[in-house]
């Protein structure tokens, strides 16, 4: 990473301006561009020069939740009196499960978030990014390099939440208000009310702010869309690959019994493990007894517990920040209603076939990494059982569909390779590009402006199944779930020309959006994009030059089945 250090005079002068305004009361007009040194309500902060952009790196937007206050609401940071001046984000919250997306050097005290602002003259719009990673794993430093976005005229924002039993479980004893639960969205609202009552001293637009995220940051853009809590912290949403919670999330009453399972499991496997300091017994806990749980206990045996009881942990309807579940409040009309970007990418689950088949190839004696070796693939035997594991309590007869909408001779002549392709697709379809079909059309019915798009560069960069950089597993993932990250962000090197061509249309695509409203606004871009309608539902593709380019794509619910495979379980 590049830094330059701040020019001396410079500083003095802005942090004496800073400084005697602030004196002043604060009642002053706001900075046309962001400033070395920013006074924000808890204190001041320090810029790093970087990449064309300002980054403030670890800014405290809420009091570390430890001790007394695990498992409650967010509240303010303490002031501080020294000028801040971190190089790089703060740790990640707690890191649940065993993905291979886990971040190190986790902490409890981790209610942080990174600024990145241009170095140009304001007010710029703002982008609040919510990260992925399941609501287990992920935290800013992904996310460090925005610079694709920032360069083009937006301000940045990367927020940490708490994850996992951290940030989601609802045991009884934490009720406050006849509520538990939630926390980490908690924490993304505290976050969103940050930047309101702060970023304009960043010289960013406290009125045009867009909340937007890939995966679980995509799903809580959903979560924030129905949570009336949220009203009013945001002008705009994009929802990257976010639309696979829509029906999974608990009531009250279900996230309650199921928290309470998993905190008696994870003192029962702690006990065994022969971890001591536990102050209750399980059946007996206390919320002074979960807040008391030795480190080993919540990093390992708490975590455990809760991954393996709820695989895929969404939001609950805890009656506070989600009064109704995600579907009930936008088939009720409830939901925030704003300008709309959603999308999905052309081949999601790919990742999820390939994280299992790089586990195989890791737990072999010895690793196998060669993709000539394709007995690690999935077979066809197993073809079946993986789509009614994932279908399992719908009713769906699993062999229908298989043979009516995906047989295995449609996906290539090889067969050591078509059971991949195969779930691959039929997931893809069921999980994410229907439902976010669907949820687009909703939107649209409803009067507000929705674009939708489909990421579809099958020469994205893999991030699993690459070892010494060769690609060592026996299928290509094409545009995964997460592939488009890259594109918005400098995560690597893209490699050539028409990747980075795509990057410029995604990042124009982006920052228009959140400029003005339209993503065909503000500056220059390769398609119109237009609205889906309840006319017309036509999505953009995104995809580099050699796979077709961007461009309007026409038949998005022939393709992935919608009204045929899936039009009685995929309903939004």
């Amino acid at each position: 990473m590049n830094k330059t250090a701040p020019h001396p005079i410079k500083t003095l002068l802005a942090s004496s301006v800073v400084l005697l305004l602030a004196a002043c009361g604060g009642d002053y007009s706001d900075p046309s561009s962001a400033m070395d040194v920013v006074r924000t309500a808890g204190g001041e902060v320090r810029a790093v020069d970087r990449l064309g952009m300002r980054s403030y790196f670890a800014i405290p937007f809420a009091a570390p939740p430890v001790g007394e206050r695990r498992w409650t609401a967010p509240v303010p940071p303490q002031p501080w009196t020294t000028t801040l001046a971190a190089t790089r984000s703060a740790a990640p919250c707690l890191q649940t499960s065993a993905s291979p997306f886990r971040l190190s050097g986790d902490s409890e005290d981790c209610l942080y978030l990174d600024v990145h602002a241009p170095t140009g003259l304001g007010p710029f719009p703002v982008m609040v990014n919510l990260h992925g990673g399941a609501f287990n794993t992920g935290g800013t430093s992904v996310y460090a390099d925005p610079s694709p976005l920032v360069t083009k005229g937006v301000i940045v924002v990367n927020v940490a939440y708490r994850l996992g039993a951290m940030g989601f479980l609802a045991h009884p004893s934490l009720a406050t208000d006849g509520t538990a639960g939630n926390y980490g969205i908690m924490d993304q609202q505290a976050a969103l009310k940050w930047v309101q009552d702060n970023i304009v001293q960043f010289a960013g637009d406290k009125n045009n702010v867009t909340v937007f995220g890939e995966s679980a940051g995509g799903f809580s853009v959903m979560t924030h869309l129905a949570s009336p809590g949220s009203r009013g912290l945001f002008s705009k949403a994009m929802i990257q690959s976010g639309n696979y919670g829509n029906d999974r999330q608990l009531s009250a009453a279900q996230m309650a019994a199921a928290s309470g399972a998993i905190v008696d499991t994870a003192i029962n496997a702690a006990r065994t493990a022969g971890v001591g300091g536990i102050a209750c017994a399980p059946g007996a806990v206390t919320a002074a007894c979960l807040r008391s749980l030795p480190d080993a206990v919540i990093r390992t045996h708490l975590a455990n517990a809760i991954s393996t009881a709820l695989p895929i942990m969404v939001p609950s309807v805890d009656g506070k920040v989600l009064t109704k579940s995600v579907k009930a409040t936008f088939a009720a009309g409830e939901n925030i209603k704003v300008p709309t970007v959603n999308g999905a990418n052309e081949d999601e689950y790919a990742l999820y076939i390939a994280i299992n088949e790089a586990g195989r190839r890791a737990a072999a004696t010895p690793p196998n990494f060669d993709p000539a070796n394709t007995s690690f693939a999935l077979p066809a035997a197993g073809y079946a059982p993986t789509i009614a594991g994932l279908t399992a309590g719908t009713g769906l007869n699993v062999n229908d569909v298989i043979n009516n909408f995906y047989p295995l001779s449609n996906y290539g002549s090889n067969p050591a390779t078509q059971p991949s392709l195969a779930a691959s697709s039929l997931a893809t379809d069921l999980g994410f590009s229907c439902p976010a079909l669907r949820t687009s059309q909703r939107i649209a019915a409803q009067g507000s402006p929705v674009w939708m798009y489909e990421f579809r560069d099958q020469t994205a960069l893999p991030t699993v199944g690459v070892a010494n950089g060769s690609y060592y597993l026996s299928f290509p993932q094409g545009a995964a779930h997460s592939y488009d990250l890259q594109y918005l962000y400098n995560l690597g090197d893209l490699r050539n020309d028409e990747r980075r061509q795509l990057q410029a249309a995604m990042t124009r695509y982006w920052t228009n959006f959140a400029k003005t409203g339209n993503p065909n606004s503000g500056g220059e871009v390769p398609a119109n994009w237009p609205a889906l309608t309840t006319t017309s539902s036509a999505v953009l593709g995104l995809d580099v030059a050699s796979g077709g380019g961007v461009k309007v794509l026409t038949s998005f619910d022939a393709d992935h089945k919608c009204s045929t495979a899936w039009s009685r379980l995929v309903t939004f």
